[in-house]
């Protein structure tokens, strides 16, 4: 009991962390925040009102309304995505037996992935559901490349890429080691900005290049599905993506996070017997999730 209670405060605190760094970060803009959660621009034109909407740290989504007539009442909400971080079931990911839908997918499943220490492409085994639920209503950002392959997530959960002046560059030179990958919301990508891809060669095989982002759209969508493998980074619509969310800051998110959660689990599957562990991860996620127990973990793909 003693060690379920540390998850939960861990937990816990990480989630006040995240909304402290999202207040302080749009206060720091400009922006005063009301208490129904929307932020007052003042009296600026409509146009730059949505300049400063669209700089607030926000990982859900952002919506901006304002009348022309009387830019005063114009509006900035962050809609939030809330702890259901994830993929539609619609996603697709790659398996020894060829591509099958989050929904179709079960726990222990092999999945395309990317080696944390080689960047390279290897099949990983999904040891954890940390959401699967169906009939879930969710908002997606859906991120397209040049490359034809476009991935769709909720907003609050991150991807990696490169942005600005020198992206391409920058990339090319971190493509090889995926520890030094940026984290990044799928609402802060804009044209133009780099993320890694598995294309498929003239042979048939898939290995990691970089795609341009060419659009970034908002839709609304239902059913999310977070799975998680032994490398943190798993292949989704043929776009590499992180494992982890906005429940971590984003100034923390990185690999050591992933390893620490991979480290964790095995030391408690060692420490406890397998049920009071998956029964330790059921009730974190009805705390998380509003009362959904909807996680699920693996002790035989943790330790495969």
């Amino acid at each position: 009991m003693a060690y379920r209670g540390q998850w939960r405060s861990r937990a816990l605190l990480l989630c006040i962390l995240a909304g402290c760094l999202q207040a302080a970060l749009a206060g720091g803009r400009g922006l005063a925040q009301s208490s129904d959660g929307t932020y007052d621009a003042g009296e600026v034109e409509c146009k730059a009102a949505e300049e400063l909407c669209n700089k607030i740290s926000c990982s859900g989504l952002i919506k901006f309304s304002c009348d022309p007539a009387d830019s005063t009442n114009s509006k900035c909400t962050c809609v939030s995505g809330g702890l259901a971080s994830c993929f539609p079931g619609s996603a697709t990911v790659a398996t020894p037996g060829g591509p099958k839908r989050l929904s179709q997918l079960s726990l222990g499943e092999q999945v395309l992935a990317v080696d944390a220490s080689t960047g390279r492409l290897q099949f990983s085994p999904v040891y954890m559901w940390s959401s699967r639920r169906p009939s879930q209503a969710a908002q997606f950002v859906t991120v397209r490349t040049d490359a034809g392959l476009n991935i769709t997530i909720t907003p609050g959960h991150y991807l990696f890429a490169w942005r600005g002046a020198g992206a391409a560059a920058a990339a090319e030179a971190a493509l090889p080691r995926p520890a030094a990958w940026p984290y990044v919301l799928p609402a802060q990508l804009v044209p133009g900005d780099v993320v890694p891809v598995a294309a498929a060669d003239w042979s048939g095989d898939r290995r990691l290049v970089l795609a341009r982002v060419t659009a970034v759209e908002r839709e609304e969508g239902e059913g999310v599905y977070m799975p998680h493998t032994l490398t943190g980074a798993i292949i989704v619509d043929g776009v590499a993506a992180s494992e982890l969310t906005s429940l971590v800051p984003q100034v923390l998110a990185g690999s050591h996070v992933h390893r620490g959660l991979v480290a964790g689990l095995r030391l408690a599957f060692k420490a406890f017997p397998p049920h009071a562990v998956e029964a330790a991860v059921r009730s974190l996620s009805s705390l998380l999730h509003g009362g959904v127990a909807d996680a699920a973990v693996s002790h035989q793909a943790l330790f495969s």
